[in-house]
């Protein structure tokens, strides 16, 4: 079997561990019955080692129970940047290879489930741990959204930004994200209600800002271009602005003229809110 499923970015800033949002940036896996393990991967992770301690080995040989598979990899999708790359891999490498659950298969894998529910639903979605399991659902989003991902070159692997976001936090710190939460649905429901308020974390953002200061100039290069929220995406080390669509374009060209004008290693992309998720390609596509 064939699919194809987008990138994710995960928290939008109060959001930690809960909010996901599909985006235009796409990975392809096929896996099909072969007499011994084959594993072709083109694009971003191309240089990983292809053997059996890879993430699509691993996620293809628990499903189907057994590594005789070939399996092949086209990603967009950069590793290390906060946009869900293992995640959309383990969704695509389940269902390709037969899963009955793909989204629950991939938030095993990753250890919570907003990045995997936005690849697998696309739109934006909320995620959570069920005593049961997992659970997702879509939330309505403003079809005028539209995002500007700045992307910078430095890698920041999820496990080194996880380690630096304390084990408590204050209640104070807590009611500040619940109440911006909220309000942040609230604006990506309805874009006039969006302001960069809402997307303000102090769960996360500020301990991971000392281990990727950088962070905090991209976000307020993106405020400075018009951005209605800029927050971290994912663990990093992107940053994601949300626009109106008839602009990001726009706007996406003049934050990378400012990247490049500071000296910043980082390209600024486009990117449109992917609203099918998980799509099965026939062998044409």
């Amino acid at each position: 079997m064939k699919v194809r499923v987008p990138a994710s970015s995960a928290n939008l800033g109060p959001g930690y561990d809960t909010l996901g949002l599909a985006l235009s940036l796409y990975l392809t896996v096929e896996v099909r019955e072969a007499d011994s393990l084959s594993v072709i991967a083109r694009g971003e992770g191309a240089g990983l080692p292809v053997d059996e301690n890879h993430l699509a080995v691993s996620v293809a040989k628990s499903v189907a129970g057994h590594s005789n598979l070939a399996i092949t990899i086209d990603s967009e999708i950069p590793l290390a940047r906060g946009l869900g790359s293992s995640a959309a891999l383990a969704v695509a490498v389940a269902a390709a290879a037969g899963a009955y659950d793909a989204f629950v298969v991939a938030s095993d894998v990753d250890g919570h489930c907003e990045n995997a529910g936005a690849s697998y639903l696309g739109g934006l979605v909320a995620g959570a741990r069920a005593e049961d399991g997992w659970e997702v659902v879509s939330l309505p989003i403003d079809p005028r959204i539209s995002a500007v991902v700045i992307i910078p070159e430095a890698e920041l692997p999820t496990k080194e930004a996880r380690a630096a976001v304390p084990k408590a936090i204050p209640t104070e710190d807590a009611v500040f994200n619940l109440q911006r939460l909220a309000m942040l649905m609230a604006g990506l429901a309805d874009l006039d209600r969006l302001n960069p308020a809402w997307g303000m974390d102090r769960i996360h953002e500020p301990a991971r800002e000392q281990v990727f200061p950088l962070a905090r100039t991209l976000k307020e290069l993106l405020l400075d271009g018009g951005a209605r929220i800029a927050t971290w995406s994912g663990a990093g080390s992107s940053v994601i602005g949300i626009f109106e669509r008839d602009e990001a374009r726009e706007r996406a060209e003049a934050t990378g003229v400012r990247l490049s004008a500071a000296g910043i290693a980082a390209r600024a992309l486009p990117l449109e809110v992917d609203r099918e998720g998980l799509v099965v390609l026939d062998d044409a596509q």
